[in-house]
């Protein structure tokens, strides 16, 4: 995708003097490139295929983020390097010119927006800012830096002020990239008014963890599919960007009732309590790419879960006792304690639906009186020990592992399946950090 236009470009008879300027050239077209692939990448599309895995599409839109933030900050440089090897004074009249030029005012104004909305990306947990207010700052702020780089691109740019098609190129993008950010903040507010659900019931399940019940207001049917997740906005209107994303713990998509298993982590999530049985909530979604379809060929299956990423699994467990799985499936719950296990009487009721499930808890404080009640604890961590013990030996090339929960615990868990034998592709996980 980032080279297409490249090869468009080449295909309109483009010309270069030097190897230097063709380089060059293909960079700054690659870049442009990627920074309108940002908009979809963070734009919550469901039905465009290779954006569909949200969870991938804003770990890959960080990274590209920080990599255009450092190519635009040398592009100048890059321009005007060979002035350089010339003389320092044909350097600095070149800088000077570029400076005054009214036709590079788009281009200089695009480039310092970009250097401060890229280190307010990069910086953002520092600033003194509610994410949503930043989230309103990010998306605007993009919005300008794009105008006025295609403004740049077409009227200074070597290429557009020759070639009209190739002009045509970046306003397309350029427009396409508007319509997602126009429907994602007007049209799709005015959908989800549209399509309300109501708090059905909400109730603690541990001491740190709850139980959310929505059912659509019309009754109407929701499509999902198991390990999928949503966007909750639980405000008086569906414009309000205080939306908070969770997984589908269960669910009748029938009636489109949707159930989630939500853990206290912050301020919003520490003041469930306060929702009102027969309040309106807007619901966006569903997104996500687990599936049991990921498993399909495996030769078995483990879940691993930390505190509230049981929810996902849940769902996908139920998928898979509906499907008469006949193949090995193992889940390792891990918490911090066995009084914040939850769903324990829904799971132990799957051991009886499958005839080769089991489950491993894993708990990193276990009091002396638990083990009887909760059953089979290991005390400690998910650990690489804990991981291979969840999978017949000598399978681990074949089998495959969904993963849900703390950043952390799914980042060392990841290096540690991989350390013992588990391809990346058989390696699927949420962890809904955006």
């Amino acid at each position: 995708m980032l080279v297409a236009p490249w090869g468009i470009a080449s295909t309109l008879g483009l010309r270069f003097h030097d190897v230097y300027r063709y380089v060059l050239s293909a960079l700054n077209i690659i870049a442009m490139t990627a920074f309108f692939v940002q908009f979809p990448l963070a734009g919550r599309v469901r039905r465009w295929s290779w954006f569909a895995n949200i969870d991938w599409g804003i770990s890959t839109h960080k990274k590209i983020g920080e990599w255009l933030g450092i190519f635009f900050f040398l592009h100048p440089l890059l321009i005007l390097a060979p002035k350089a090897l010339l003389s320092a004074q044909d350097l600095q009249t070149s800088v000077v010119a570029a400076i005054a030029s009214p036709n590079l005012l788009t281009g200089l104004l695009a480039w310092l927006a970009m250097l401060v909305w890229v280190l307010m990306a990069v910086f953002r947990n520092r600033l003194p800012l509610r994410y949503e207010t930043w989230r309103v700052l990010h998306v605007l702020g993009f919005v300008v830096i794009a105008t006025l780089a295609v403004l740049h691109v077409t009227s200074v740019g070597s290429h557009g002020q020759l070639e009209q098609q190739f002009n045509l190129l970046w306003w397309g993008l350029y427009a396409v990239s508007m319509a997602l950010v126009i429907y994602n903040y007007l049209i799709k507010p005015v959908r989800l008014r549209a399509q309300p659900f109501v708090v059905r019931e909400i109730k603690p399940l541990s001491e740190c963890d709850w139980a959310l019940t929505i059912p659509s207001r019309s009754g109407a049917r929701v499509s999902f599919d198991a390990g999928q997740f949503v966007w909750i906005n639980t405000s008086k209107t569906p414009f309000n960007l205080e939306q908070h994303p969770f997984s589908i713990a269960s669910g009748n998509a029938e009636n489109g009732t949707l159930t989630f298993i939500i853990r206290e982590l912050g301020d919003y999530t520490g003041n469930l309590q306060a929702l009102q049985r027969g309040q309106t909530v807007y619901v966006d979604g569903p997104y996500g790419s687990l599936s049991v379809a990921q498993s399909k060929s495996a030769a078995g299956i483990t879940l691993v879960a930390g505190g509230a990423g049981i929810a996902p699994m849940l769902g996908l467990l139920c998928e898979f006792a509906q499907r008469n799985e006949s193949r090995p499936v193992r889940l390792v719950y891990g918490n911090q304690a066995p009084q914040r296990m939850v769903a324990l009487d829904e799971l132990r009721a799957l051991c009886k639906t499958m005839p080769d499930f089991s489950l491993q808890l894993v708990c990193d404080r276990v009091a002396d009186e638990m083990p009887q009640q909760a059953g089979d604890i290991r005390q400690g961590l998910i650990d690489a020990a804990t991981l291979r013990a969840a999978m017949a030996p000598g399978q681990h090339a074949n089998w495959c592992v969904y993963l849900c929960g703390p950043e952390g615990m799914i980042a060392t868990n990841v290096k540690q399946l991989k350390s013992i034998g588990v391809k990346p592709a058989h390696i699927h996980f949420e962890q809904l950090s955006f």
